[in-house]
C-alpha cells in the first residue's frame, strides 16, 4: 500500500500516510484527533471538515467516512479537533472519614539489619524483592561500595503485602493517586500519604472519545475491530500516563514514590482499563466478566509508575452500574435517610435506598444531554452556551470562557428547553411553535424573531449559527424521560413515593452544572421538593479518594455491594410505561389560563 502526502496548512504539518485510511485516522495520526461522537458511523456529523484538492477546489466532507485516496490538504480549524473541555474534579458530600491509608512505609535502620551469627538481614517473605536486594548487594561488593543495608532499608507495604524495598530512609516520601475514569473525562488526584494532603489534581478528556461518545459505541468498536479492545485500553492508559507525567512535572520525584493507584469508572471503563473484551455487555444478559475489586501491579499495565505500584479498581454493582457509582455511595453519610442518587453523565446511574437495602439501575440517556446528537450540540468547552434565561422578553445566555457562541452544551440545553416551555414557545408535547403561531398567542413579543425554519422544520435561534431544532427537542425528550422513568421505576420497586425521599443527590459533571430548577421544569427529575435536592459535584472522584485515604473504606465498599441489588429496567413493564408517559413535558398553566383564573 502506497503512502500519500497530506498537508495540514493551518497547523504547519505535512505527513506521508497510508492510502485507504479515513481522514479521521489521518487527523489522529497528526495528533489532531476529531470528536467521533457516533464512533465513525457517519450519523452525528460532528467530524465534518474542509479539505482542499490539488486543483485548489475546497469542499466539506465527513472525515470518518472519507477515504484517503489522493494527496490533499486538510484545513482544520482549532475548533475541529479535541482541545480543552470544562471538566469537573471537585466534589462534596456530608460524610467524614479517617485518615488511615493502606499504603505505609517502615524504615529498618542499619542496626536492625545487622545479622546475628548465621542469622538473617530481614525477616521478610518476599523472594523476588529479596533477590533484587541480593543483586544490589552483589553489585556493591564488586564495586567496592557500601552495602545497601549500611544505609538502612525502607519497606513499602500495602496492608500486609510488601510492595518494594528502597535504599535509605525514604519514609518522608509516600504518595498515592486516585483516578475517576469517565466515559468523557478523566480526573486524577495526587495525595501525600504521610499527611493526607491533596497535592494536586489534573483532568483530561478520555482519549477513547475518538472512537465514540458513549459506551455502546465503544463496545461496538471492540466487537467489529479485531484490535479494538487493545486500542481502547492503550488510549485510556495513555490518557492516565499523560496526567501522571503532567503532575510529576509539578512534583519532582513523585513517580518514584507513588505506590498506590485507586481507580473507579463505569462497567465498560473497567473492562477497557484492563484490556478485557466488553462484548458481553453489548447484548442480553449484559454480563460483566467480573464485579469484584480488581487489583494488579502497574508493570502489568505498562503505566509510568513504579513496577510494583498497587493498582486497585473498585468493584462494580451490576449491569452498567459500575465502580463510579460504588464510589459515589461511599461518600454518603451512614444514616437511615432514604436517598435517591442520580449520577448524570454520558450514561445515567440511579440508586435508591439507605443502609441495609438499595436498588440500582442504569438508564441510557443517550448523548443528547451532552450535545452529542443535536444540530448545534457540543461538549462543555470554550464557546459552549451553558446557561440560558429570558428576562423582559429578551434572551440572555452565557458562553464558557466568555468566547463567541459555538453551540450548546448539556446545562445550556436543559436551560433552553425549560425557558421555551415556560415562555410557551414549546408546548408540553414538545412541539415547537412556528413564528406565526407564537405571534398569535403573544402579539408584539420580541421572542418571535428567534423562531424560524431550519431544513423544513421549526427551530429556535439563539444566534445566527446556534439553534435548537424540533428534532433536537425530540432527542431531549427521550433522554429526560429515561432518567425520570428510571427513578420512578425504582421507587415503585422499593415501595416509596417522591414525598418520602429525604434527599435527591445529583452527582457527576452534568449533574453539577445543570440548573436544578430547569431540570424540574422539563421533568427530567422526579417531583421531589426543591429544598431536598442537592448536588455533590464529582462524587465518584471524592469516593475514590476516600478509598485511597482510609483503609476502612474497603470494608464499607463490600457492604455497599452486598446491600445493593441491580435492577434491569429494559425488562420492567412499569419502566416502559413510565418512559412513554414521561416523554411529554410537565403541564404548566398557560398565559390564557392565568388570565382566566385572575
Amino acid at each position: 500500500m502506497s503512502n500519500l502526502e497530506v498537508l495540514f496548512p493551518n497547523q504547519g504539518l505535512c505527513l506521508l500516510l497510508p492510502q485507504g485510511i479515513t481522514l479521521a485516522e489521518a487527523c489522529d495520526a497528526a495528533g489532531l484527533a476529531l470528536d467521533l461522537v457516533c464512533s465513525g458511523r457517519g450519523t452525528c456529523g460532528k467530524c465534518r471538515i474542509r479539505i482542499q484538492e490539488s486543483d485548489g477546489c475546497q469542499h466539506e466532507v465527513l472525515a470518518c467516512k472519507t477515504k484517503l485516496d489522493r494527496p490533499l490538504q486538510i484545513l482544520l480549524k482549532e475548533s475541529d479537533y479535541v482541545h480543552w473541555a470544562q471538566l469537573l474534579t471537585a466534589g462534596y458530600s456530608g460524610r467524614s472519614f479517617d485518615f488511615s491509608p493502606a499504603l505505609t512505609k517502615r524504615f529498618l535502620s542499619p542496626e536492625q539489619l545487622t545479622p546475628a551469627y548465621c542469622g538473617q538481614y530481614a525477616d521478610l517473605d518476599a523472594p523476588l524483592l529479596l533477590a533484587e536486594l541480593g543483586r544490589q548487594m552483589q553489585q556493591c561488593q564488586a564495586a567496592g561500595q557500601p552495602q545497601p543495608t549500611d544505609q538502612g532499608l525502607t519497606l513499602v507495604y500495602n496492608e500486609e503485602a510488601l510492595l518494594a524495598i528502597q535504599n535509605g530512609d525514604t519514609t518522608p516520601r509516600l504518595y498515592g493517586a486516585a483516578c475517576d475514569i469517565g466515559t468523557t473525562s478523566v480526573a486524577l488526584y495526587i495525595y501525600d500519604l504521610t499527611s493526607g494532603k491533596l497535592l494536586c489534581t489534573g483532568s483530561a478528556l478520555n482519549g477513547q472519545i475518538i472512537h465514540g461518545a458513549d459506551v455502546i459505541s465503544r463496545i461496538s468498536y471492540c466487537q467489529f475491530q479485531p484490535e479494538g479492545t487493545q486500542t481502547l485500553q492503550r488510549l485510556i492508559l495513555d490518557t492516565l500516563d499523560q496526567l501522571l507525567t503532567e503532575t510529576a512535572a509539578q512534583l519532582p520525584g513523585l513517580l518514584q514514590d507513588l505506590y498506590s493507584l485507586v481507580v473507579c469508572g463505569n462497567t465498560t471503563m473497567q473492562h477497557l482499563f484492563f484490556g478485557i473484551f466488553p462484548g458481553a455487555l453489548g447484548h442480553s444478559p449484559f454480563a460483566s466478566i467480573s464485579h469484584h475489586t480488581q487489583t494488579c501491579r502497574a508493570k502489568g499495565l505498562g503505566l509510568a509508575l513504579p513496577a510494583d505500584c498497587m493498582v486497585t479498581f473498585l468493584p462494580l454493582i451490576g449491569g452498567f452500574v459500575g465502580a463510579d457509582t460504588t464510589a459515589v455511595l461511599l461518600t454518603l453519610p451512614e444514616d437511615d435517610k432514604l436517598r435517591l442518587v442520580i449520577d448524570l453523565g454520558t450514561n445515567g446511574e440511579i440508586v435508591l435506598g439507605k443502609n441495609g437495602k438499595r436498588l440500582a439501575a442504569s438508564t441510557a440517556c443517550g448523548p443528547a444531554l451532552e450535545g452529542g446528537c443535536l444540530a448545534c450540540g457540543m461538549r462543555g468547552s470554550n464557546g459552549a452556551i451553558d446557561t440560558v434565561e429570558i428576562i423582559d422578553d429578551e434572551v440572555h445566555f452565557h458562553c464558557i470562557g466568555d468566547a463567541p457562541a459555538k453551540g450548546l452544551c448539556g446545562s445550556g440545553i436543559v436551560d433552553l428547553a425549560a425557558v421555551l416551555l415556560v415562555a410557551e414557545i414549546m408546548d408540553p408535547s414538545g412541539r415547537l411553535l412556528s413564528r406565526e403561531e407564537y405571534q398569535s398567542i403573544h402579539p408584539g413579543s420580541a421572542l418571535a424573531r428567534h423562531l424560524a425554519v431550519h431544513e423544513g422544520s421549526n427551530a429556535f435561534f439563539l444566534t445566527e449559527t446556534v439553534f435548537l431544532t424540533q428534532k433536537d427537542i425530540r432527542q431531549i425528550q427521550l433522554a429526560k424521560s429515561a432518567i425520570c422513568a428510571g427513578c420512578l421505576a425504582l421507587m415503585a420497586d422499593y415501595g416509596c413515593t417522591p414525598e418520602e425521599i429525604h434527599e435527591l443527590v445529583l452527582a457527576g459533571a452534568f449533574g453539577n452544572h445543570i440548573q436544578i430548577d430547569s431540570a424540574l421544569t422539563i421533568g427530567m427529575l422526579p417531583p421531589v421538593s426543591r429544598e431536598r435536592i442537592l448536588s455533590i459535584g464529582n462524587g465518584a472522584g471524592q469516593g475514590v479518594c476516600q478509598y485511597l485515604l482510609d483503609r476502612q473504606a474497603q470494608n464499607r465498599v463490600q457492604r455497599i455491594r452486598g446491600e445493593t441489588v441491580h435492577r434491569e429496567l429494559a425488562c420492567d413493564p412499569f419502566f416502559m410505561e413510565e418512559y412513554i408517559m414521561q416523554m411529554n413535558f410537565p403541564l404548566r398553566m398557560t398565559s390564557q389560563e392565568r388570565s382566566c383564573s385572575a
